[in-house]
């Protein structure tokens, strides 16, 4: 495999930890000097991210994934992945240059709703959601109609449910609470927009009928990363 990965994790630490899990379980090759090679840089003091979009102060994101990012690429990366999708709303903010770095993982969702389009609900922070991350990607006309997004109730839920997860909860309750869903959105799989749920991945893919599935842009991104690092 060609190439070095750069993470940026650490919003929140567990879920970028389970990324880099994810990547080695999924590019296991004959011997481990062929596994892909990849730095972590794990900062769990970013600062919140919905807090900083419901405040309206973005540009000091912008500020620290900039600086987050140059890091990365002066130890030697080809590409990152930014283990968070709330922070993508502040990446049109960096220069280019450093864009280009970014295996955008909204554009991953994107590719993969196109590949198999489907009613899938979407499952996000409420930062993503007031931000409308989403629906300011330049291809969301062509997806939007296999969109469903949850009601104001369940919103605030699931973003409950997400703290709970950064804060080490093992997640059946929510495993419970999600198993409810598909049938209440009426939809035919779920969409991660947030990647603390990357945390659920395997356990909610053991349990879920065989009718529904996950969109996952961190597995996603695991598993084509040689693609993805052929430089």
């Amino acid at each position: 495999m060609h190439g070095r990965l750069g993470i940026i994790g650490g919003m929140g630490p567990l879920a970028s930890a389970e990324f880099v899990g994810t990547l080695y379980r999924l590019n296991l090759l004959e011997t481990e000097q062929e596994t892909p090679s990849c730095i972590l840089l794990s900062d769990p003091t970013f600062p919140d991210r919905t807090e900083a979009i419901l405040a309206g102060s973005v540009d000091v994101l912008a500020e620290r994934l900039e600086q987050t990012l140059r890091a990365l690429l002066d130890q030697g990366v080809d590409r990152i992945v930014i283990a968070c999708v709330t922070i993508h709303h502040v990446l049109p903010l960096v220069p280019e240059p450093l864009r280009l770095k970014v295996i955008s993982l909204l554009d991953l969702m994107v590719n993969e709703i196109l590949a198999v389009p489907r009613h899938r609900l979407l499952l996000a922070t409420t930062g993503t959601r007031t931000a409308r991350i989403f629906e300011s990607h330049e291809r969301w006309s062509q997806i939007e109609r296999w969109v469903t997004f949850p009601g104001d109730e369940d919103q605030r839920a699931l973003h409950t449910w997400i703290y709970r997860l950064k804060a080490g909860c093992s997640g059946e309750d929510c495993l419970s609470w999600i198993d409810t869903l598909a049938a209440r959105y009426e939809v035919q799989g779920f969409l991660f927009g947030c990647t603390e749920l990357h945390l659920l991945h395997r356990l909610l893919t053991t349990r879920l009928p065989s009718a529904i599935d996950i969109i996952d842009p961190l597995w996603t991104a695991a598993r084509d990363l040689s693609k993805m690092l052929e430089i």
